[in-house]
């Protein structure tokens, strides 16, 4: 199972999109970041897919260069200080982790990983060995989800058997072990 189909299974994950609005300036149309209010043209913000929110829901749709939004083939026109949503971009090295941990492997960790307050989508740094296909060896991946930052250590065995060991300590020192999952 693909990563992409992995996250349909779970809830939605806390923090997993960027919120901001759009302004039409200059014959352009400019993201401006909810958090920080920077602004982005839209383009540098997706491949094509944004979601608008209209009708007290959101409404996912393909974007095209000229401020049209199709959702299915019906085109929609972005408004001038509409709210939108893109999904997070998940960092390569993380991705692929997340992609080689087997299907019960990776279920226990997201679940883990979420009763302790972070969610998939805080990762803001993730050193994968298995890219670099060693069969054993340790993954260091860092969460902030704004009130805590925490490093996990993904200690794997590859081979005839796979075996997964996570550690994960808080910036406060507060450690916490999930001895074998898989």
């Amino acid at each position: 199972m693909n990563l992409e189909q992995r996250l349909t299974y779970i809830n939605e994950q806390k923090r997993s999109y960027i919120h901001g609005m759009v302004e039409h300036v200059n014959n352009e149309w400019v993201f401006f970041d909810k958090e920080d209010e920077e602004a982005i043209p839209i383009e540098e913000m997706t491949e094509d897919v944004i979601e608008i929110f209209r009708f007290d829901q959101w409404i996912r749709g393909q974007f095209q260069e000229n401020g049209t939004v199709y959702v299915g083939r019906d085109p929609i026109l972005l408004q001038h200080g509409e709210m939108v949503r893109f999904r997070k971009q998940l960092p390569y090295a993380y991705q692929q982790w997340l992609e080689a941990l087997s299907d019960k492997t990776f279920f226990h960790f997201v679940e883990w990983l979420n009763d302790l307050d972070f969610s998939l989508y805080d990762c803001l740094y993730c050193y994968n060995g298995l890219l670099f296909e060693k069969h054993t060896g340790v993954n260091f991946i860092i969460y902030d989800n704004t009130e805590m930052i925490s490093n996990v250590q993904h200690y794997y065995e590859r081979g005839s058997l796979c075996k997964d060991r996570f550690e994960m300590t808080f910036h406060t020192g507060k450690r916490f072990v999930c001895a074998q999952i898989g």
